[in-house]
């Protein structure tokens, strides 16, 4: 049978509360404190489990994060220009040395060909070179 209206927090605890109480004086006083024993011992030891596995995650994040620093810095202030083009030749990311041999901002550059850059008369080498990237290298499926 459905309530006509919704039972609050504090009464929905009350009626909980009440069918464990029914349920434990039925199966018996005894057998109860041991399965209760049992599943506490149970509950303490996942959560110290968890506790354990959350410390190593933490751990693994701060190594992460230490060795992405790391990478930015080595990527971002090497001497030379970095630019990873898309399929299509457009810029996905540069290191600001880039930037630099460029002359135009990074936020500028993102998205745009690198081909805008290449003189005309490269400009054929370049695309022949793109196309024999494509026909080397799988695109990678974004997640």
């Amino acid at each position: 049978m459905k309530p006509d209206k919704p039972i609050d927090a504090a009464e929905l605890r009350r009626q909980a509360e009440e069918r464990l109480k029914n349920r434990r004086s039925e199966a018996g006083n005894q057998q109860s404190t041991q399965d209760t024993q049992r599943l506490l011992h149970e509950l303490q030891v996942h959560q110290i489990e968890l506790e354990m596995r959350n410390d190593e995650l933490q751990e693994t994040r701060r190594e992460v994060e230490e060795t992405l620093a790391q990478y930015i810095d080595l990527y971002d202030f090497a001497p030379v220009g970095y630019f990873t083009l898309e399929r299509d030749g457009a810029i996905r990311r540069i290191n600001l040395t880039g930037t630099v041999l460029l002359g135009v901002e990074r936020s500028w550059l993102l998205n745009r060909r690198f081909g805008l850059f290449v003189s005309e008369d490269s400009l054929p080498v370049f695309n022949a070179f793109l196309e024999k990237a494509r026909q080397k290298r799988p695109a990678r499926s974004r997640s």
